[in-house]
């Protein structure tokens, strides 16, 4: 855990590791990062676990941390906003602030539930809005990764998303963040606090008062709905087809998934080279680890 976060250049504290890795047991945590001291394969400054050498990256922590609180206000007005829109189940905040930890001018990532069959209407209405928004708001928030509340476990089984899933800040809409968690219990193979996670996401607020949405969910239904829905799949998928086409079909299909359950759109495959950091320490510190259990085009599994 120390090694995968070294990638970020984000010291761990005792009470992230705790959570992550043994939760409530906290005199074996220390216990093993004493061993692990002694085996100098980990380094500790104040309440820190970093990799050997890196001290260095404990006050841009902190300065990280220090915008990230400034940040959360606007993330959870958006994650608000976000919840009163039609066709949402649930609102998760990802990425660097669902670890406190972000630069001044980051972005808030959000990964959205939606309901069944309103992946792409959703996703198109949500692209619309971000049209007529001030750059400067637009560019704030980046809702890249929705899932239909009818299949939520995700495609790539690894390291990376089992971090992402249960470091996830559930912020509305408690049984689509719940069902989240409990159809990817696959990931506490990889973050053996993950109960915590599910944990949590329990005490999710229920959802914001949605009148006007409901009313808009009340008519958008039946066949006009489905083909608008059709619709929309067939239009961003020849978008991106177009747009990108200089990438071969197997890497547009990897970076951005268009299935009638989800959508995601990442041009630069940033897990993939996460987890090939990950391995790279790894070996370098002599460990042997799995870091997927499903296939990842440019990956060797077992680092």
């Amino acid at each position: 855990m120390v090694l995968y976060f070294d990638v970020f250049r984000h010291p761990l504290s005792l009470a992230e590791l705790e959570r992550l890795v043994c939760p409530g047991d906290r005199a074996g945590l220390v216990a093993a990062c004493d061993e692990l001291e002694e085996l100098g394969l980990i380094e500790a400054t104040g309440p820190y676990r970093h990799r050997p050498g890196m001290a260095g990256f404990v006050p841009r922590r902190g300065e990280r941390a220090r915008h990230a609180e400034r940040a959360w206000p606007w993330a959870r007005r958006a994650s608000l906003l976000l919840a009163r829109l039609p066709f949402v189940a649930g609102v998760l905040v990802t990425g660097g602030m669902s670890k406190n930890s972000t630069d001044p001018d980051g972005d808030i990532d959000f990964l959205l539930v939606s309901q069944p069959g309103r992946v792409w209407t959703l996703k198109s209405g949500l692209q619309a809005g971000r049209r007529v928004l001030p750059s400067a708001v637009r560019e704030l928030a980046c809702t890249n990764y929705l899932l239909s509340s009818d299949h939520l476990e995700v495609d790539d089984r690894n390291l990376f998303t089992a971090i992402e899933l249960a470091t996830a800040i559930p912020m509305w809409g408690r049984q689509a963040c719940v069902s989240l968690l409990a159809e990817n219990t696959w990931a506490a193979r990889f973050v053996p606090g993950f109960d915590w996670s599910r944990q949590r996401a329990a005490c999710t607020p229920l959802g914001p008062r949605r009148r006007s949405a409901r009313a808009i969910e009340g008519i958008w239904r039946g066949p006009p709905a489905a083909r608008v829905e059709a619709g929309a799949l067939a239009a961003w998928n020849r978008y991106w087809n177009r747009k990108y086409d200089w990438l071969d079909q197997d890497t547009r299909a990897q970076r951005f998934k268009r299935r009638p359950e989800i959508a995601t759109n990442h041009l630069h495959d940033f897990q993939l080279y996460v987890l090939r950091e990950v391995a790279e320490r790894l070996a370098d510190a002599g460990v042997h680890e799995s870091l997927s259990e499903t296939p990842l085009a440019g990956l060797d599994a077992t680092a």
